[in-house]
């Protein structure tokens, strides 16, 4: 059989060998040009690109950290084609022998082994350690003198606050994890190397700069995060839509070279992919609710929040720093408040609630059933708060009731005897004496009553619960200790739902609030006993064995003694008699129920 060079030598001849082979020739020959001439200039093209980068440590380069001798090529400070570095890439440097501190999470389901592959070529230069002129094959009469790289570009050999790298990215670990692409639909703005893992090559690309820090593609819009995470309702979330700028006071919350709105900065606007402030989950900042204040502090978003929480009643996020993890089950954590029990900042929008369901700011949080489940997304506002108020009972100074319970998901269950509407409509279909806009059938959330005591509908101040001047959170004032003298502003939150003038006017057939409120001298000269407040028969989230929210005070926040058994039958017990009628059994302000009817 003639062999490649016998045919090439063929047909350059004359004669009828000659024309045998010459087209066969012709063809090898044309191949062999078009492969050299693509090989030139995809090296040219290369090296045009590497030219501009700070990867270039040439004495022309365009960085501040180059070579002052004018010998050094620009491919020599990574590769070289003799005696290279028995990993890949015919790499041109030593490996350090370090142990990297790798990145940890409650959250992390992929398996992180010591950096590998390109990630390991990558930390030669970037965990500090070696000198950029510690070449192992230097070229010959050169003299390069560069030091270890320092900066922000060094990452250390502590990557506990870098993204994960040198871990196998497949179909199992996207399943699992429930929030990631199948790597199988992964586009080039992301690649996997050879071994179907990640990489710091899967994200940065050495040998260009046409993106910022070396990035494949542009990260505008999260578009390089949201290539692996697919989280659930980021797409409608207000982080993934706003055009809120920052308004240039306090502290920049954007990446250096960020975007300028938050829907452009997008996941940029909380984490960082490296060298982030905490370890877990990549947070940009050290504390944790300054991850969310940093903007919901009047500097990016309209509504300042972060003051908030300087309020004397505020729930207290400062104080149980990182406790909070997503993997946490309510009824088995310990008990803390930060901002993410409430807001889940991948999820959270600006839809308002119909009553009971949920808020778009509570959207894709996890919560607590009327019947104590777990629930990964609550559907309903109560849910959310029953994660802390509804499991145990609270450690905090309260009253103290007859039923022994401070549990507020049992106390609105709609199968109690009464509740607030805030589970289902109430049980009183007679109710009377509403402000307008109420009815039998309204519904309320927990945040009407519990809500920041300066908002109003058209105002500029936030809804919710982060902080108010009363007790404990209230939206209006509501003194419950014993003897509190009936006034609006005493009881400005029942009154802004129900009407003063007709519980203070006692209405024929029913109860006599009048006298409870304001109660006269029961004999000519004698004093008039103290005043009772709403509280003491009434608990405002419900009762499991009274009607109209009966559920006796037996002591007040303060310790104070308030209602006791009757002196004789002692008997503690409210007994409807229907509509407008009823009897009580119990002792009050030294006057004894034995019953009293009405």
């Amino acid at each position: 059989m003639m062999s490649q060079s016998t045919r090439f030598a063929a047909a350059i001849k004359p004669g009828p060998e000659g024309r045998r082979w010459g087209w066969l020739g012709t063809l090898r020959a044309m191949t062999l040009g078009l492969a050299g001439l693509l090989a030139i200039c995809t090296s040219v093209w290369g090296q045009t690109q590497m030219a501009l980068t700070k990867h270039n440590l040439t004495s022309s380069g365009p960085g501040t950290v180059r070579t002052t001798d004018t010998s050094a090529g620009l491919c020599v400070f990574c590769h070289t084609p003799h005696a290279a570095n028995a990993t890949r890439a015919l790499w041109n440097r030593a490996l350090p022998g370090v142990t990297y501190k790798l990145y940890t999470s409650s959250t992390l389901n992929a398996q992180l082994n010591q950096p590998t592959g390109s990630s390991r070529l990558c930390l030669s230069c970037h965990d500090g350690l070696l000198a950029l002129g510690n070449l192992l094959v230097p070229p010959k009469g050169s003299n390069i003198v560069l030091g270890a790289l320092t900066g922000t570009t060094v990452l250390g050999t502590n990557l506990s606050t870098d993204h994960p790298i040198s871990f196998l990215y497949d179909s199992a670990l996207a399943l699992k994890n429930g929030e990631l692409a199948d790597p199988a639909t992964l586009s080039s703005a992301v690649r996997l190397d050879d071994k179907g893992q990640l990489q710091c090559t899967s994200c940065h690309n050495p040998h260009e700069n046409r993106q910022p820090m070396f990035l494949r593609s542009s990260n505008r819009y999260g578009a390089m995060c949201t290539t692996c995470h697919r989280v659930t309702h980021w797409s409608e979330s207000s982080h993934a839509t706003s055009t809120a700028t920052w308004t240039g006071i306090g502290t920049n919350p954007w990446p250096t070279g960020g975007f300028g709105t938050v829907a452009e900065n997008a996941c940029l606007g909380c984490h960082r992919s490296h060298g982030a402030a905490q370890g877990q989950r990549l947070l940009a900042q050290g504390a944790e609710q300054a991850n969310c204040t940093v903007c919901h502090s009047g500097t990016v978003a309209t509504k300042n929040i972060d003051q908030e929480f300087s309020k004397p009643f505020r729930h207290d996020v400062s104080t149980s720093q990182w406790v909070h993890d997503p993997n946490e089950n309510p009824s088995a954590m310990q008990r803390h408040v930060a901002c993410e029990d409430c807001h889940n900042a991948h999820a959270s929008n600006a839809t308002p609630a119909v009553p009971p369901g949920v808020s778009g700011r509570l959207r894709g949080v996890k919560g607590v059933t009327l019947t104590g489940g777990v629930v990964a997304e609550a559907s309903y506002e109560y849910e959310v708060c029953s994660k802390c108020h509804g499991l145990v009972e609270p450690t905090t100074t309260g009253i103290t009731r007859q039923s022994g319970t401070r549990n507020v998901r049992l106390k609105i269950n709609p199968a109690n005897a009464s509740f607030h509407p805030i589970a289902a409509p109430g049980k009183g279909p007679a109710m009377l004496g509403l402000q307008p806009g109420y009815n039998t059938s309204s519904l309320i959330t927990c945040t009407d009553c519990h809500n920041n005591d300066d908002w109003t509908p058209t105002g500029t101040n936030p809804r919710g619960p982060h902080g108010s001047r009363y007790e404990p959170i209230l939206a209006a004032q509501y003194l419950t200790n014993d003897a509190t003298a009936e006034s609006y502003q005493n009881y400005a939150l029942c009154y802004q739902c129900h009407n003063e003038t007709f519980l203070v006017n006692d209405q024929a057939a029913t109860f006599p609030h009048n006298k409870h409120l304001v109660p006269v001298p029961l004999t000519a000269g004698s004093t008039p006993p103290a005043p009772a407040p709403c509280a003491a028969c009434h608990d405002a989230h419900g009762s499991q064995q009274g009607q109209h929210l009966i559920d006796f005070m037996l002591r007040d926040r303060t310790g104070k003694q308030v209602v006791t058994p009757s002196s004789a039958q002692q008997r503690l017990e409210y007994v409807s008699l229907g509509a407008g009628h009823g009897q009580c059994y119990l002792q009050c302000h030294g006057v004894n129920h034995e019953p009293k009817s009405y």
